[in-house]
């Protein structure tokens, strides 16, 4: 099997698999059907290019290209994990009669 490197930043190598070069690929063409040319060769060497260039197509309509624009940010490790800061919800109490006829 052949292993495939993308450059995210300087000094840093990131091995891609198979899957995902299939998914760059996938971006490449769903991209220039709606007018936009993403350059891979830049992608692979600049961080904030890839970064902003998957950001503005997460805005697209067509749902299978923002799926895997989403895919792609995860697997480039572009998507943070959710803040703990944030906490759950907090419950509400609720009352004996609440959503009930009396």
């Amino acid at each position: 099997m052949t292993d495939y490197w993308i450059i995210l930043d300087k000094g840093r190598n990131t091995m891609l698999d198979a899957a995902t070069m299939a998914l760059l690929a996938k971006v490449k063409m769903l991209a220039k059907k709606i007018g936009i040319n993403v350059d891979l060769v830049r992608m692979s060497n600049e961080k904030s290019y890839a970064e902003t260039t998957l950001n503005e197509l997460s805005n697209a309509d067509d749902p299978e290209l923002v799926l895997i624009v989403i895919q792609l940010m995860n697997q480039l490790g572009l998507i943070g994990k959710p803040s703990l800061e944030a906490g759950a919800e907090p419950e509400k109490a609720a009352g004996r009669y609440v959503g009930s006829l009396r």
